[in-house]
């Protein structure tokens, strides 16, 4: 399948989110929409979520696409906003989203 993205947002985790991040640490989120270029289907939307960490000069990069979650571009944004501000990452961002579509 062929699928295109664009940028949403970005947003930063820093030590005064978490206690688990030093003070000169930091985090950067990415947010992307997706959509799905190849097919037409009842959900052409999705979303891509990436974690960047600079450690000591190297990048350690995480990401997750979730492809197919909506025909609704404007539901698919409302959803990375949501995401966004609450600064959710790569590795929790399938769990929110089951949230999510349980409280719909």
């Amino acid at each position: 399948m062929e699928y295109s993205k664009s940028f949403f947002g970005r947003t930063i985790i820093d030590s005064s989110d978490s206690d688990e991040i030093r003070d000169s640490e930091k985090i950067e989120l990415e947010y992307y929409e997706t959509h799905n270029l190849a097919e037409k289907s009842e959900r052409e939307y999705g979303i891509e979520v990436i974690k960047k960490k600079n450690k000591k000069e190297k990048f350690n990069i995480e990401s997750k696409v979730i492809n197919n979650i909506s025909n609704e571009e404007k539901d698919v944004n409302r959803l990375l906003e949501i995401l966004m501000i609450n600064k959710v990452t790569p590795i929790t961002v399938e769990d929110i989203i089951s949230d999510i579509s349980v409280l719909e």
